[in-house]
Protein backbone atom coordinates (compact mmCIF):
# COMPACT_ATOMS: atom_id res chain seq x y z
CA UNK A 1 0.00 0.00 0.00
CA UNK A 2 2.97 2.24 0.44
CA UNK A 3 4.23 2.04 -2.96
CA UNK A 4 0.90 2.53 -3.84
CA UNK A 5 0.06 5.62 -1.99
CA UNK A 6 3.65 7.14 -3.49
CA UNK A 7 2.71 6.05 -7.46
CA UNK A 8 -0.62 7.76 -6.86
CA UNK A 9 0.75 11.13 -5.39
CA UNK A 10 2.80 11.32 -8.49
CA UNK A 11 0.18 10.17 -11.20
CA UNK A 12 -2.26 12.94 -9.53
CA UNK A 13 0.53 15.51 -10.23
CA UNK A 14 0.97 13.84 -13.80
CA UNK A 15 -3.08 13.79 -14.58
CA UNK A 16 -3.44 17.45 -13.87
CA UNK A 17 -0.40 18.22 -16.06
CA UNK A 18 -2.14 16.17 -18.91
CA UNK A 19 -4.93 18.58 -18.26
CA UNK A 20 -3.03 21.65 -18.79
CA UNK A 21 -1.43 19.96 -22.03
CA UNK A 22 -3.42 17.40 -23.75
CA UNK A 23 -5.91 18.77 -25.31
CA UNK A 24 -4.15 22.14 -26.69
CA UNK A 25 -1.08 21.15 -28.41
CA UNK A 26 0.14 23.04 -31.13
CA UNK A 27 -2.08 23.65 -34.18
CA UNK A 28 -1.44 26.64 -35.72
CA UNK A 29 -1.04 26.02 -39.46
CA UNK A 30 -4.75 24.72 -39.11
CA UNK A 31 -6.45 27.28 -37.47
CA UNK A 32 -4.93 30.22 -40.12
CA UNK A 33 -7.51 28.70 -42.44
CA UNK A 34 -10.03 27.33 -40.08
CA UNK A 35 -13.57 28.63 -39.82
CA UNK A 36 -15.11 30.39 -37.05
CA UNK A 37 -18.32 28.28 -35.82
CA UNK A 38 -21.67 29.80 -35.57
CA UNK A 39 -23.78 30.58 -32.09
CA UNK A 40 -24.31 27.21 -30.90
CA UNK A 41 -28.20 26.87 -30.23
CA UNK A 42 -28.25 26.34 -26.24
CA UNK A 43 -24.49 26.81 -25.18
CA UNK A 44 -22.96 29.98 -26.64
CA UNK A 45 -20.00 29.43 -28.71
CA UNK A 46 -18.05 32.19 -30.52
CA UNK A 47 -20.00 33.12 -33.55
CA UNK A 48 -17.78 33.28 -36.96
CA UNK A 49 -18.03 32.57 -41.06
CA UNK A 50 -18.99 29.19 -42.17
CA UNK A 51 -16.68 26.20 -42.40
CA UNK A 52 -13.34 26.12 -44.59
CA UNK A 53 -14.13 23.31 -47.04
CA UNK A 54 -11.84 20.09 -46.75
CA UNK A 55 -10.20 17.89 -49.44
CA UNK A 56 -12.39 15.23 -49.88
CA UNK A 57 -11.21 11.83 -47.76
CA UNK A 58 -9.73 10.24 -51.20
CA UNK A 59 -7.43 12.86 -51.67
CA UNK A 60 -6.00 12.94 -47.99
CA UNK A 61 -2.25 11.04 -48.07
CA UNK A 62 -1.90 8.13 -45.98
CA UNK A 63 -2.59 7.43 -42.43
CA UNK A 64 0.56 8.29 -40.36
CA UNK A 65 1.72 5.54 -38.47
CA UNK A 66 0.56 5.34 -35.54
CA UNK A 67 -3.01 5.17 -36.53
CA UNK A 68 -2.69 2.63 -38.89
CA UNK A 69 -4.52 -0.32 -38.03
CA UNK A 70 -6.44 1.30 -35.68
CA UNK A 71 -10.14 2.01 -34.53
CA UNK A 72 -11.75 5.78 -34.81
CA UNK A 73 -12.17 6.51 -30.57
CA UNK A 74 -15.61 8.06 -29.64
CA UNK A 75 -18.32 8.37 -31.27
CA UNK A 76 -20.58 11.49 -33.00
CA UNK A 77 -23.76 11.87 -31.98
CA UNK A 78 -27.23 13.14 -33.65
CA UNK A 79 -30.72 14.00 -31.64
CA UNK A 80 -34.01 13.40 -32.74
CA UNK A 81 -34.08 16.15 -35.65
CA UNK A 82 -31.02 14.92 -36.59
CA UNK A 83 -28.66 17.64 -34.92
CA UNK A 84 -25.24 17.18 -34.01
CA UNK A 85 -25.25 16.95 -30.32
CA UNK A 86 -21.45 18.33 -28.76
CA UNK A 87 -20.17 16.00 -25.89
CA UNK A 88 -17.23 14.62 -24.88
CA UNK A 89 -17.20 11.47 -27.13
CA UNK A 90 -17.04 14.30 -29.98
CA UNK A 91 -13.85 15.24 -28.25
CA UNK A 92 -12.70 11.67 -28.41
CA UNK A 93 -12.84 11.57 -31.93
CA UNK A 94 -11.06 14.65 -32.51
CA UNK A 95 -8.39 13.55 -30.48
CA UNK A 96 -7.79 10.55 -31.44
CA UNK A 97 -6.65 12.41 -35.20
CA UNK A 98 -4.91 15.08 -33.03
CA UNK A 99 -2.91 12.38 -31.82
CA UNK A 100 -0.96 12.62 -34.95
CA UNK A 101 0.19 15.87 -34.03
CA UNK A 102 3.53 16.09 -35.26
CA UNK A 103 3.66 13.28 -37.75
CA UNK A 104 1.94 15.47 -40.24
CA UNK A 105 1.25 18.69 -41.27
CA UNK A 106 -1.78 20.26 -39.04
CA UNK A 107 -3.91 21.61 -41.82
CA UNK A 108 -3.97 17.35 -42.85
CA UNK A 109 -5.09 16.11 -39.63
CA UNK A 110 -7.87 18.87 -39.56
CA UNK A 111 -9.06 17.98 -43.09
CA UNK A 112 -8.82 14.06 -41.73
CA UNK A 113 -11.31 14.92 -39.35
CA UNK A 114 -13.33 17.24 -41.28
CA UNK A 115 -13.52 14.08 -44.20
CA UNK A 116 -14.42 12.05 -41.34
CA UNK A 117 -17.13 14.00 -39.93
CA UNK A 118 -18.81 14.36 -43.71
CA UNK A 119 -18.78 10.62 -43.74
CA UNK A 120 -20.23 10.06 -40.76
CA UNK A 121 -22.68 12.57 -40.28
CA UNK A 122 -25.31 13.90 -42.70
CA UNK A 123 -24.47 17.59 -44.30
CA UNK A 124 -26.28 19.47 -42.06
CA UNK A 125 -25.05 17.54 -38.88
CA UNK A 126 -21.39 17.75 -40.38
CA UNK A 127 -21.54 21.45 -40.54
CA UNK A 128 -22.57 21.87 -37.31
CA UNK A 129 -19.51 19.10 -36.36
CA UNK A 130 -17.30 21.25 -37.81
CA UNK A 131 -18.04 24.48 -37.07
CA UNK A 132 -17.77 23.01 -33.25
CA UNK A 133 -14.13 21.51 -34.25
CA UNK A 134 -12.66 24.91 -35.06
CA UNK A 135 -13.93 26.02 -31.54
CA UNK A 136 -12.41 23.09 -30.11
CA UNK A 137 -9.06 23.83 -32.22
CA UNK A 138 -9.08 27.52 -31.12
CA UNK A 139 -9.35 26.62 -27.51
CA UNK A 140 -6.37 24.43 -27.93
CA UNK A 141 -4.21 27.15 -29.62
CA UNK A 142 -5.38 29.57 -27.22
CA UNK A 143 -4.26 26.75 -24.22
CA UNK A 144 -1.00 26.65 -25.91
CA UNK A 145 -0.65 30.11 -26.47
CA UNK A 146 -1.34 30.73 -22.45
CA UNK A 147 0.94 27.63 -21.21
CA UNK A 148 4.02 28.58 -23.07
CA UNK A 149 3.51 32.23 -22.84
CA UNK A 150 1.72 32.81 -19.63
CA UNK A 151 2.14 32.17 -16.73
CA UNK A 152 -0.16 29.30 -15.36
CA UNK A 153 -0.48 28.80 -11.72
CA UNK A 154 1.65 26.50 -10.16
CA UNK A 155 -0.56 25.53 -6.96
CA UNK A 156 -2.49 22.25 -8.78
CA UNK A 157 -5.78 23.29 -7.16
CA UNK A 158 -5.21 26.83 -8.64
CA UNK A 159 -4.10 25.42 -11.93
CA UNK A 160 -7.80 23.49 -12.40
CA UNK A 161 -9.51 26.34 -11.35
CA UNK A 162 -7.98 28.63 -14.19
CA UNK A 163 -8.36 25.55 -17.09
CA UNK A 164 -11.96 25.48 -15.84
CA UNK A 165 -12.53 29.25 -16.30
CA UNK A 166 -10.84 29.25 -19.61
CA UNK A 167 -12.66 26.31 -20.89
CA UNK A 168 -15.80 27.86 -19.60
CA UNK A 169 -15.17 31.16 -21.66
CA UNK A 170 -14.42 29.47 -24.73
CA UNK A 171 -17.66 27.03 -24.79
CA UNK A 172 -19.70 28.72 -22.01
CA UNK A 173 -20.78 26.87 -18.77
CA UNK A 174 -23.43 24.51 -19.93
CA UNK A 175 -21.63 22.91 -23.10
CA UNK A 176 -17.81 23.16 -20.48
CA UNK A 177 -19.50 20.97 -18.09
CA UNK A 178 -20.85 18.81 -20.45
CA UNK A 179 -17.24 18.21 -21.78
CA UNK A 180 -15.19 18.45 -19.33
CA UNK A 181 -16.92 18.42 -15.89
CA UNK A 182 -16.57 14.36 -14.96
CA UNK A 183 -12.82 14.79 -16.15
CA UNK A 184 -12.30 17.50 -13.80
CA UNK A 185 -14.54 16.28 -10.92
CA UNK A 186 -12.26 13.01 -11.34
CA UNK A 187 -9.34 15.03 -11.24
CA UNK A 188 -10.88 16.91 -7.87
CA UNK A 189 -11.22 13.42 -6.54
CA UNK A 190 -7.35 12.94 -6.98
CA UNK A 191 -6.32 16.06 -5.35
CA UNK A 192 -8.11 15.35 -2.66
CA UNK A 193 -6.06 11.72 -2.63
CA UNK A 194 -3.09 13.57 -3.03
CA UNK A 195 -3.51 15.69 0.23
CA UNK A 196 -5.06 12.40 2.01
CA UNK A 197 -1.27 10.47 0.88
CA UNK A 198 0.61 14.00 1.52
CA UNK A 199 -0.91 14.60 5.08
CA UNK A 200 2.09 13.52 8.05
CA UNK A 201 -0.94 13.68 10.37
CA UNK A 202 -2.77 10.65 9.40
CA UNK A 203 -2.17 6.76 10.57
CA UNK A 204 -1.26 4.18 7.53
CA UNK A 205 -4.60 2.68 8.11
CA UNK A 206 -6.20 6.10 8.27
CA UNK A 207 -4.84 7.10 4.94
CA UNK A 208 -6.26 3.57 3.37
CA UNK A 209 -9.48 4.10 4.72
CA UNK A 210 -9.62 7.73 3.59
CA UNK A 211 -8.23 6.26 0.00
CA UNK A 212 -10.89 3.54 -0.35
CA UNK A 213 -13.99 6.35 0.03
CA UNK A 214 -12.23 8.52 -2.65
CA UNK A 215 -12.26 5.40 -4.90
CA UNK A 216 -16.20 4.45 -4.21
CA UNK A 217 -16.83 8.14 -4.98
CA UNK A 218 -14.90 7.72 -8.15
CA UNK A 219 -17.63 7.29 -11.35
CA UNK A 220 -18.04 3.32 -12.06
CA UNK A 221 -16.65 3.41 -15.36
CA UNK A 222 -13.58 5.24 -14.65
CA UNK A 223 -12.96 2.94 -11.41
CA UNK A 224 -12.85 0.22 -13.86
CA UNK A 225 -10.46 1.67 -16.42
CA UNK A 226 -8.27 2.17 -13.75
CA UNK A 227 -8.68 -1.16 -12.69
CA UNK A 228 -7.82 -2.96 -16.08
CA UNK A 229 -5.13 -0.45 -16.00
CA UNK A 230 -3.57 -1.98 -13.04
CA UNK A 231 -4.42 -5.27 -13.34
CA UNK A 232 -1.07 -6.35 -15.07
CA UNK A 233 0.85 -5.44 -12.40
CA UNK A 234 -1.37 -6.32 -9.41
CA UNK A 235 -1.33 -9.58 -10.87
CA UNK A 236 2.63 -9.90 -11.27
CA UNK A 237 2.53 -9.43 -7.46
CA UNK A 238 0.02 -11.49 -7.10
CA UNK A 239 1.63 -14.72 -8.75
CA UNK A 240 5.41 -14.16 -7.53
CA UNK A 241 3.56 -14.60 -3.67
CA UNK A 242 1.85 -17.51 -4.97
CA UNK A 243 5.46 -18.78 -6.59
CA UNK A 244 7.54 -17.79 -3.60
CA UNK A 245 4.85 -19.63 -1.74
CA UNK A 246 5.30 -23.11 -3.54
CA UNK A 247 2.12 -22.47 -6.20
CA UNK A 248 1.98 -24.64 -9.06
CA UNK A 249 1.70 -23.34 -12.78
CA UNK A 250 -2.04 -24.93 -12.85
CA UNK A 251 -2.64 -22.22 -9.59
CA UNK A 252 -0.99 -19.41 -11.43
CA UNK A 253 -2.93 -19.95 -14.25
CA UNK A 254 -5.82 -19.72 -12.57
CA UNK A 255 -5.10 -16.54 -10.80
CA UNK A 256 -4.37 -15.02 -14.14
CA UNK A 257 -7.40 -16.53 -15.80
CA UNK A 258 -9.11 -15.24 -12.64
CA UNK A 259 -8.13 -11.72 -13.16
CA UNK A 260 -7.49 -10.97 -17.14
CA UNK A 261 -8.94 -13.65 -18.15
CA UNK A 262 -8.37 -16.98 -20.50
CA UNK A 263 -7.03 -15.41 -23.43
CA UNK A 264 -4.30 -13.41 -21.45
CA UNK A 265 -3.39 -16.17 -19.07
CA UNK A 266 -2.87 -18.54 -22.18
CA UNK A 267 -0.18 -15.82 -23.36
CA UNK A 268 1.70 -15.47 -20.32
CA UNK A 269 1.49 -19.14 -19.73
CA UNK A 270 3.40 -19.32 -23.22
CA UNK A 271 5.68 -16.32 -22.24
CA UNK A 272 6.47 -18.46 -19.13
CA UNK A 273 7.40 -21.53 -21.01
CA UNK A 274 9.70 -19.11 -23.63
CA UNK A 275 11.88 -17.57 -21.07
CA UNK A 276 11.98 -21.06 -18.96
CA UNK A 277 13.31 -22.69 -22.10
CA UNK A 278 15.89 -19.20 -22.46
CA UNK A 279 17.04 -19.27 -18.83
CA UNK A 280 17.05 -22.95 -19.65
CA UNK A 281 19.57 -22.80 -22.67
CA UNK A 282 21.21 -19.73 -20.70
CA UNK A 283 22.19 -21.97 -17.82
CA UNK A 284 23.37 -24.35 -19.78
CA UNK A 285 25.65 -22.05 -21.87
CA UNK A 286 27.34 -20.71 -18.55
CA UNK A 287 28.12 -23.93 -17.23
CA UNK A 288 29.43 -24.84 -20.65
CA UNK A 289 32.00 -21.64 -20.42
CA UNK A 290 32.41 -21.61 -16.77
CA UNK A 291 34.51 -25.36 -17.80
CA UNK A 292 36.41 -23.42 -20.66
CA UNK A 293 37.09 -20.33 -18.23
CA UNK A 294 38.62 -22.82 -15.68
CA UNK A 295 40.91 -24.46 -18.26
CA UNK A 296 44.31 -23.87 -17.38
CA UNK A 297 45.14 -25.07 -20.74
CA UNK A 298 44.16 -22.74 -22.16
CA UNK A 299 45.94 -18.90 -22.90
CA UNK A 300 43.27 -15.76 -22.82
CA UNK A 301 42.70 -15.47 -26.97
CA UNK A 302 42.25 -19.41 -27.20
CA UNK A 303 39.72 -19.23 -24.42
CA UNK A 304 37.85 -16.23 -25.72
CA UNK A 305 37.73 -17.57 -29.36
CA UNK A 306 36.08 -21.03 -27.90
CA UNK A 307 33.28 -18.93 -25.74
CA UNK A 308 32.43 -17.44 -28.78
CA UNK A 309 32.39 -20.43 -30.94
CA UNK A 310 30.54 -22.07 -28.45
CA UNK A 311 27.88 -18.76 -28.66
CA UNK A 312 27.61 -19.58 -32.39
CA UNK A 313 26.99 -22.95 -31.60
CA UNK A 314 23.95 -22.75 -29.47
CA UNK A 315 22.32 -19.09 -30.70
CA UNK A 316 21.34 -17.33 -33.44
CA UNK A 317 22.67 -13.43 -34.46
CA UNK A 318 20.03 -11.69 -32.84
CA UNK A 319 20.56 -14.05 -29.41
CA UNK A 320 24.61 -13.77 -29.75
CA UNK A 321 24.14 -10.34 -28.88
CA UNK A 322 21.54 -10.80 -26.42
CA UNK A 323 24.11 -13.20 -24.88
CA UNK A 324 27.01 -10.88 -25.19
CA UNK A 325 25.24 -8.53 -23.12
CA UNK A 326 24.28 -10.65 -20.52
CA UNK A 327 27.89 -11.49 -20.06
CA UNK A 328 29.13 -8.04 -19.87
CA UNK A 329 26.79 -7.08 -16.90
CA UNK A 330 27.78 -10.47 -14.65
CA UNK A 331 31.43 -9.72 -15.85
CA UNK A 332 31.16 -6.22 -14.17
CA UNK A 333 28.35 -6.90 -11.72
CA UNK A 334 29.71 -10.54 -10.60
CA UNK A 335 26.48 -11.87 -10.48
CA UNK A 336 24.54 -13.77 -13.43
Amino acid sequence: MRMAIRIGAIAVAALVAALLVLRWLPLAPALEGAAQPPASRADGADAGAAPAAAPDQGALPELPASLRGTVVDGELTVDASGEFVPNSQALAVFDYFLSATGEEPDDVIRARIVAHLRSTLAPAAAAEAEAFLDTYLRHRERMRTLTTTGTPPADLDRRLQWIREERRSVFGPALAERLFGEEERVVLLDLERRDVVTDAALTQEEKTRRLQEIELRLPEHVREERRRASAPARVSRQVEALRTAGASDAEVFAERERELGPAAAERLAALDRENAAWQARIDAYRAARERILADPSLADADREAQIETLRAERFDERERMRVRALDEVEASTGSP
